[in-house]
């Protein structure tokens, strides 16, 4: 039995609060001793470059050339320009962007698809101009641009595409732009003693440990990054490989940060340090662990559907083979396949306070793919949405009703607060997975309505072994601590892929699930009103696609209500 907690959490802070630290941090940085210790020898040269080894998008390359900015499938509009173009250094003066965009601007994470853009001079010409901007109209600290993370990030991109951007005869930009990477180094290096309070701190250590590479006298930095770098793996990566912020994009994009890492002490002729490999066979098996049968990421937590090819591509990076978690449950996520059919369930609370503001309340979701067909899934997450209602948009998709589970009240299992933290709900799941003769059963129980409504939500979801047979039952059931026994309405939700049809079939206690491949599957209740309602499906690229979900109604009756489904291949 796997027991996972979170610390139970107070009210949120106040905004007087809130607004005070921000001032004196903003005092602190923007300090004469401060941008005292950001100066020192400026570089001329660089002793090398991190290999690029991943591939971007040639197509959101060629926009970005033009000046249109794209993320995730989504594309930053420009209220000053109705064709969304972003000329010259504009986009650094843009104000109303959410903090997706801003982190994905100011990190230059971006450098990555227009690098692999075709028109390599058009792309060389833009980079350079919107470097040579950001560094004009960003050597004052501001929140998101000086944020530990960001730096970090920033500076691994520079460094990674240094070929696109410091390829010039323009020796005034370039003694510029290096000597804005030794500064962003220093000042990573001064902040390094409150690394352990830095959110995602590892992008801030990673891009420690890169300058101290290939920066000329960084000796220092990477001596202090890989002193850090060993701390960090051990508290930001489990030994069960799972990650603080249990986010699937968020394990991707760290296992890629890891591989190049470790590429780039072979480059400059160094040992790569065990927890780099240790950090990357500790990642793979959990990637592993959340990808389907197309090869895609599963949608848990806010996770994207990505082309796909980068986590094959990743995968193949490294030569070791890694073995499957013994206990997925233990992770966060279990997993069940057999043949064809494949299950993941979250079993895990939400991460901790200071690691949740882009976590979702889906405790007790699963999905479920049929080969490289996905059948029942979540509604995943749209960060780079960046119209009206945009915000309510992305806080909707975190909640529990845009997950294939139980709703009690019409509550989130767990609290989404007004600063975007996860807040009194999901303190503790209980799970385990019991397999006899071929035959796989999951079964959870979470406290997330216990404080609200006084209720346990358990799940149990089983699995022939054949795949052709899946059965769940979801019990909720009086906690004895609470005296009075509520009535409370609940729904539980199956969200469909919106490439599968969903019909009535001959027997009115059944509906046909059919999947592109020409599949059928019988779904039924007992213990519940069915009925079909419109849903929507963020998964592929993060672009809004209209689809159904079962959903299955009714009233909680005396200390316990149970509900049964299944799911039966024709």
């Amino acid at each position: 039995m796997a027991h996972l907690r979170r610390k139970s959490v107070s009210s949120p802070p106040g905004k007087i609060k809130t607004s005070i630290a921000k001032v004196i941090s903003r005092t602190k940085h923007n300090s004469f001793y401060h941008k005292l210790s950001l100066r020192g020898d400026n570089p001329l040269y660089l002793l090398g470059t991190p290999k690029v080894i991943w591939e971007g998008s040639p197509s959101a390359g060629a926009e970005l050339a033009t000046g249109k900015f794209i993320a995730d499938g989504h594309i930053l509009e420009n209220p000053e320009n109705n064709q969304n173009l972003w000329l010259g250094g504009d986009v650094w003066q843009a104000t109303n962007l959410n903090n997706n965009w801003l982190e994905y601007l100011h990190s230059f994470r971006w450098l990555i698809d227009l690098y692999h853009a075709e028109n390599e001079d058009g792309a060389k010409k833009r980079g350079q101009e919107l470097v040579a901007a950001w560094i004009e109209q960003n050597t004052r600290w501001r929140e998101i641009s000086w944020r530990a993370d960001v730096v970090g990030e920033r500076n691994t991109n520079w460094l990674i595409y240094a070929p696109l951007i410091l390829d010039t005869e323009d020796l005034t930009y370039r003694r510029r732009v290096l000597d804005m990477i030794a500064r962003q180094a220093r000042y990573l290096m001064n902040i390094s003693t409150n690394a352990w309070v830095i959110p995602n701190n590892l992008k801030a250590i990673i891009g420690l440990i890169l300058s101290g590479l290939f920066v000329p006298g960084g000796e220092g930095w990477l001596k202090e990054g890989c002193s850090l770098l060993k701390v960090a793996v051990e508290k930001e990566v489990f030994i069960d490989s799972s990650l603080r912020s249990e986010a699937p994009q968020k394990l991707l994009q760290l296992y890629l940060s890891f591989v190049l890492l470790g590429e780039a002490f072979k480059q400059a002729g160094r040992e790569e340090p065990e927890e780099v490999l240790g950090a990357i066979l500790r990642i793979e098996i959990n990637l592993k662990n959340i990808i389907h049968g197309d090869g895609k990421l599963a949608l848990f937590n806010g996770a994207g559907i990505q082309g796909g090819k980068d986590i094959r591509l990743a995968l193949l990076k490294i030569s070791q083979k890694s073995n499957k978690l013994e206990r997925p449950e233990q992770s966060g996520l279990a997993r069940i396949e057999k043949s064809k059919s494949l299950i993941i369930m979250d079993v895990g609370p939400p991460p901790e306070l200071n690691m949740s503001a882009a976590s979702h309340c889906g405790t007790h979701a699963f999905e479920m793919s049929r080969g490289r067909e996905r059948l029942i899934v979540n509604c995943g997450g749209a960060p780079f949405i960046n119209e009206d209602g945009a915000s309510l948009i992305a806080t909707n998709l975190r909640g529990s009703e845009a997950h294939s589970t139980l709703v009690l009240n019409n509550q989130n299992s767990s609290e989404i607060r007004e600063d975007g933290l996860i807040g009194l709900g999901v303190t503790k799941v209980s799970s385990r997975m019991i397999e006899g003769r071929g035959k796989v059963l999951i079964e959870s129980e979470h406290d997330g309505y216990v404080l609200s409504c006084g209720y346990l939500h358990k799940r149990l979801i089983y699995v022939s072994e054949t795949g052709e047979s899946i059965r769940g039952e979801d019990i909720i059931e009086h906690n004895k601590i609470s005296k009075s026994i509520e009535v409370v309405p609940f729904n539980i939700r199956f969200h469909l892929h919106p490439n599968v049809s969903v019909t009535q079939s001959d027997r009115e206690d059944m509906l046909c699930l059919r999947l592109e491949n020409g599949e059928e599957w019988y779904f039924r209740c007992r213990g519940a009103e069915r009925s079909l309602k419109s849903s929507i499906y963020f998964g592929e690229e993060e672009k809004g696609t209209a689809t159904k979900q079962i959903v299955l109604s009714g009233k909680t009756g005396g200390p316990i209500t149970t509900v049964l489904w299944s799911l039966q291949l024709k």
